[in-house]
């Protein structure tokens, strides 16, 4: 269920002891759903992942929390991580710079993502269906019967020989 930016501002204003509040009940009802051993803290070592940690180890001291080591973390914070206890630390089985080169850049959000997939699909189709290797009409994309000055594909073989 989306927000809106008005609940946002509201719910940022909350005194922080009903945001405490809230947050403890969001816990209660994820392990009454999932049990204790279905549920786990994502644990970055950050300052925000360190109080959700405070907050589910005083209600639950037998939560699990895990931490993603992608090799990109500063030293420092592996090392703080390290301090606590029942932490399952896990490393992907690709690092950062093979992501990159197998996937392209991460975006920053899902509706970016969403339309970069989007306009990749459409010119896929586009060329799998060969519609850009039509003569077209280049402000509309419309079919012409104008000659092209693009080279043939015998042409072009010529061309790169």
């Amino acid at each position: 269920m989306k927000k809106t930016i008005e609940e946002l501002q509201e719910k940022q204003a909350l005194p922080l002891s009903l945001k405490v509040a809230l947050t403890r009940d969001r816990i209660r009802a994820w392990v009454k759903h999932w049990g204790i051993d279905g549920v786990y803290v994502s644990f970055s070592g950050g300052k925000d992942s360190t109080v959700l940690l405070d907050i589910c180890r005083k209600m639950y001291p037998e939560m699990k929390a895990v931490y993603i080591d992608t090799g990109l973390e500063f030293p420092e914070i592996r090392k703080f991580v390290k301090t606590f206890d029942n932490v399952d630390i896990v490393k992907p089985k690709m690092n950062f710079r093979d992501v990159i080169k197998t996937y392209g850049y991460p975006f920053i959000s899902k509706e970016v993502s969403e339309c970069v997939y989007g306009a990749r699909k459409y010119l896929t189709d586009l060329m799998e269906t060969e519609m850009l290797d039509r003569p077209t009409d280049r402000p509309t994309d419309r079919p012409t019967d104008r000659p092209t000055d693009r080279p043939t594909e015998g042409e072009l073989f010529l061309l790169l020989r």
